[in-house]
């Protein structure tokens, strides 16, 4: 068969790329929260994203804190007012925080932006909440937010990555992010993508956090599984190796490679 640059352009980036936003559970925001929001940010007219929804929220994400049922963990990626700029171009504000149902106040709060480009493009499922048990500390958990990008980008790169991942920690009435990396990337090997004259290898990551016993600086370790898998000509070729890294808190933040290199069979590439 000599399709592999079809079927590596065409398909390779469309399965990476959405089978792990497809397989996440629905986290809506009500209307009620997001114009509630709106109002602590001095802005109006916030509704549920949707084809047929005039909103300057793009992507929201909502999910009950669970240590305390009082709580609504909320990520929220919206423009300015005003904004008619196209999507791929926008400069998106996001905030992360939690929001206190009972009195409608931010109980802690994170102001980011997220810069469209090429790369980079938001959509109304780009956003989704990870309350997963992250005991950085007896009294301190953390959670992440997982960041989807639609945009096409390259038509035939030598390597990708995707679910943009920050771990966020509570300092006082802010979260600050404390960790930050892909969690699904794929590399070349061999070969090269979209040609049809040589075979293509190429190796597929998906990362996984979990706690580790020891702590440094106050917060626990956080141990990074990835589970590496090789292709070729888009078939896999043996069982998937486990490969892990250990990251240590340094007093600030767990430094860590936004693209990470620890797996990957010939990371000098």
């Amino acid at each position: 068969m000599h399709s592999i640059g079809k079927w590596t352009c065409a398909a390779l980036l469309a399965i990476a790329g959405s089978a792990g936003a497809a397989e996440r559970s629905a986290q809506p925001c009500t209307d009620a929260t997001l114009q509630t929001l709106a109002g602590l940010l001095g802005q109006q007219g916030w509704q549920v994203p949707g084809p047929d929804a005039s909103t300057p929220v793009v992507a929201a994400a909502c999910k009950p804190w669970p240590d305390d049922p009082k709580l609504e963990v909320v990520a929220v990626a919206y423009s300015k007012a005003g904004d008619n700029t196209e999507s791929g171009e926008r400069s998106l504000n996001l905030l992360v925080g939690q929001l206190d149902t009972g009195n409608g106040k931010l109980v802690t709060r994170n102001d980011d932006s997220i810069e469209e480009d090429a790369m980079v493009e938001i959509d109304r499922s780009s956003l989704w909440l990870d309350t997963a048990r992250y005991r950085l500390a007896p009294e301190v958990r953390g959670f992440g937010l997982i960041i989807g990008s639609v945009a096409r980008g390259a038509s035939c790169p030598d390597a990708w990555s995707y679910d943009d991942f920050s771990l966020y920690a509570p300092q006082g009435d802010q979260f600050k992010p404390v960790f930050r990396t892909y969690l699904r990337q794929w590399t070349t090997l061999e070969g090269v993508v979209c040609g049809s004259d040589s075979k293509l290898v190429t190796e597929r990551s998906q990362l996984t956090l979990d706690m580790g016993k020891a702590s440094h600086h106050g917060f626990a370790d956080l141990i990074v599984t990835s589970k590496v898998q090789r292709e070729q000509d888009g078939e896999d070729v043996g069982a998937p190796k486990t490969v892990r890294k250990t990251v240590s808190y340094d007093g600030t933040r767990y430094p860590f490679e936004e693209f990470s290199t620890f797996w990957q069979s010939n990371p000098a590439r």
